[in-house]
């Protein structure tokens, strides 16, 4: 977080006129004194409550991870409603052939236009409504290759009728589909990416292939019972978890693609290439939304029409029953974590050895005869009404 607040500070711009994101965790909420530290009681996780965020889950990774897991779970209470009603959930991604040189928000105004044209498409309106659509999640992803440039490509999880496509059993282990319906599809869209300036002639076959891809149908049931266990079959992670992944590269067809926040993390690391990228999909990402859904598809399967922002989810400090009071920090305990940069460190500490109040203090001691390596500066309580004082 710390760095991409430093690479999206913009020098000479008022405090209003900055990324949200330079602000996150800056501030304690106007009703606390404190900041409250939490542990899941399995170790596998440790949050902080009484912080102003800034829910940001484009260029934020901690309220990416945050919002991410409730959409996620959102998701996966929908899927076990509709398959539970002997419906199918299908997830058909999008995509297009892109180059090296291709400015991002070129790519994302297109890619939007073709999308919108698709779905506004006598032959999708008719395949949906033969496979008895009753709604869709859309999901905007964005991942980037040195040899290929930016990859936007929209996920949209289909919630039709079982066998709704006429498909047959998945091709390979990765549960691809085809059927005469998806083959239409498919050539749907790729008329569509010539039209829209997004297609190449020459990669005709390649993008009838590769543009529009479908999976899950009658399969996901299965997928559904992986959860947890193994994120390439979970239909409501893969919707979800994208803007929040911060690991190793993935390979596709042969290079290497990479999420914005792992071209973050060598960006703090010194990596030229990776700040002008990240600095690049900052600013042609800023007002997108990441998961949406069809209007009236959450009541229809939650029972609840839930729609709260990604910024109030961020926002919520609500404690899981699983979740642990470990103790509590003051504000000049906090500022020596963020001075020093130990944030995610002293997370990771929380959640695999602290217990008790003492064990927060002694961390916060232990680094404070540390040189800072930042200014930390950590906005006192009520900053953001205009004017703010730093210490």
């Amino acid at each position: 977080m710390r760095t991409a607040q430093g690479l999206l500070w913009k020098k000479g711009n008022e405090w209003k006129e900055q990324n949200r994101t330079c602000w996150c965790c800056r501030s304690m909420k106007r009703d606390t004194g404190t900041v409250s530290v939490y542990r899941n009681d399995d170790g596998s996780g440790a949050s902080l409550t009484g912080l102003n965020r800034c829910g940001n889950i484009w260029t934020c990774p901690v309220c990416a991870a945050k919002v991410a897991e409730t959409r996620r779970a959102e998701l996966s209470a929908a899927l076990v409603s509709h398959l539970g009603n002997q419906g199918a959930a299908y997830l058909l991604t999008l995509t297009f052939p892109h180059e090296a040189d291709h400015p991002m928000a070129e790519l994302l105004e297109k890619f939007t236009n073709a999308r919108q044209r698709l779905q506004n498409s006598r032959t999708w309106k008719n395949i949906m409504r033969d496979a008895g659509r009753l709604g869709s999640v859309a999901s905007l992803e964005v991942t980037i290759s040195q040899e290929n440039g930016w990859h936007p490509h929209l996920h949209l999880l289909i919630f039709a009728n079982a066998n709704g496509f006429a498909e047959g059993d998945p091709m390979n282990e990765q549960g691809d589909l085809i059927s005469t319906a998806i083959i239409e599809l498919k050539h749907a869209w790729v008329n569509i990416l010539l039209k829209t300036g997004l297609g190449d002639q020459r990669k005709l076959a390649d993008m009838l292939q590769h543009a529009l891809n479908v999976r899950g149908g009658n399969q996901a049931a299965e997928y559904i019972a992986k959860y947890g266990r193994d994120e390439r079959w979970g239909q409501s992670s893969e919707m979800t978890r994208h803007y929040a992944k911060q690991g190793s590269a993935g390979e596709r067809d042969g290079l290497l693609h990479f999420t914005p926040f792992q071209l973050l993390t060598w960006a703090g690391n010194g990596d030229e290439w990776a700040t002008r990228k990240f600095i690049e999909y900052s600013e042609a990402i800023e007002g997108k939304r990441a998961v949406t859904w069809s209007p009236g598809l959450k009541k229809a399967l939650l029972g609840n029409d839930d729609q709260r922002t990604d910024e109030e989810i961020a926002a919520d400090d609500s404690v899981m029953p699983e979740q642990l009071h470990v103790g509590d920090l003051e504000q000049d305990q906090y500022q020596v974590l963020f001075r020093h940069n130990r944030l995610p460190d002293f997370i990771r500490y929380v959640a695999n050895s602290a217990t008790c109040q003492e064990d927060l203090d002694d961390y916060i001691n232990a680094i404070k005869s540390t040189p800072a390596t930042h200014s930390g500066a950590v906005v006192i309580k009520g900053a953001f009404a205009g004017h703010y004082m730093v210490q």
